[in-house]
Formats: structure tokens, sequence, C-alpha cells
């Protein structure tokens, strides 16, 4: 039976790392190689009020797909682990006040089951304030001009009812390509509230992204 039930966790969950996918040794996702890599890249960075730890190279980006579209929620808790200190350490040098995670739709997340940026928050143990999109979008990888993006993405964020008059406030999302999703909270709560200051952190940014 136990010899069934394990075939059947494989069948399902593929031990296979996402970047060099070689079998794992069945406790985590990345492979020991794989993560000792993505540990010495994950320096935090930053452009402007823009801050992140790797650039959106084939590696990070296959564990990002991996964790968001194959149903590997639980590499949240690799993904933490890369994450956690230097963000926390970054929560405390800008003085942070409020942290909100860039939400998912009701459709994404229905079809994901989590949304992955507050499931690694969770893990780290980090407080958020939610905000919610008001209404389904195009998937952003389908727009590759700015002004499409921008488009798409406009009206979408309803970030009422929070308390971020004089507030540090830190939005966290996964990858930033072109910064249209982030401008787009920004632009929002700068016009219902007087935030101090506003900060972006990601895990990935693209290398063409300009601020």
């Amino acid at each position: 039976m136990k010899s069934l039930v394990h075939s059947f966790k494989d069948l399902l969950f593929s031990r296979k790392c996402p970047i060099c996918n070689k079998e794992t040794n069945g406790t985590y996702y990345i492979c020991d190689n794989c993560y000792s890599s993505l540990r010495k890249k994950g320096t935090i960075k930053n452009i402007k009020n823009y801050y992140y730890l790797y650039f959106y190279d084939k590696d990070i980006k296959r564990v990002i797909a991996d964790y968001k579209l194959n149903n590997r929620k639980n590499l949240a808790l690799e993904l933490k682990t890369l994450i956690d200190k230097k963000l926390k350490l970054l929560i405390e040098e800008l003085d942070i006040d409020k942290i909100i995670p860039v939400p998912v739709s009701k459709k994404r997340l229905l079809e994901r089951g989590f949304n992955q940026v507050e499931e690694i928050l969770d893990r780290c143990h980090i407080k958020y304030d939610k905000i919610y999109r008001i209404r389904d979008t195009e998937h952003m990888y389908k727009y590759q001009e700015y002004e499409k993006r921008k488009h798409n993405i406009a009206g979408v964020f309803d970030v009422s009812g929070l308390d971020l008059n004089g507030k540090n406030i830190m939005i966290v999302d996964d990858i930033v390509t072109t910064g249209s999703t982030t401008k787009e909270i920004c632009k929002e709560i700068n016009k219902k509230y007087r935030p101090k200051e506003i900060y972006i952190f990601s895990i990935a940014m693209s290398k063409g992204f300009k601020g």
C-alpha cells in the first residue's frame, strides 16, 4: 500500500528540479546544486524604489513558472528560505509600515488555488494588507508593449478601506517586467491616500526594466 501511495504521489507531483530537470531527493523540489546557485545569486538589488533579488533569467523563470502553474504550491517553502531574511532586513531598513501583495483575480485564484505572493509572505510570517482586483484581465505575458499592458491593467485595483496615510508602503510581487501592474497600484493608492513613500519588492526583475 505504501508503495502504491508513493507511486501515486510521484505521478501527481514530479520530483524533478524545475531548473535542471534532475530528480531531487524527494524532500525538496529544487535540487541541492541549483538551490545553492540561487542562494548565491539572490542579493538585494534596486532601481529607484524597486528592489529585487534576481534578474529574470531562465533559472528563476522556471522556478516561478513551476510554482504558479504546475501545482507546486510547496515550492513556496524553498522560495521562502531564499527570500525571508533579505526581505525582512529590507523592510526594517526602509522602515516599512504596510505591506501589500499584488492580488490575483478570482478567476486566477480558482485556477491556481492560491495567491503566489501571499503564500510566500504567509510562510515568512510577514503581515500584510489585502487589496483586490475588481475584474479579470488578460495574462500580462500576452502583451509585450508597455502601453498595451498599461491599458490591460487600468482601473483594476480596489485599494479602499486601508490605513495608508503617512505610511511607508511596500508592494510585493513575484515578477516585475515593465512595472505596469505595480505602477497602477501606486496610482490608485496615491488617488485615495497620502502615503509617505511607496516601494516595490519582487523576487525577479526583467533586465530591460528602466524604472
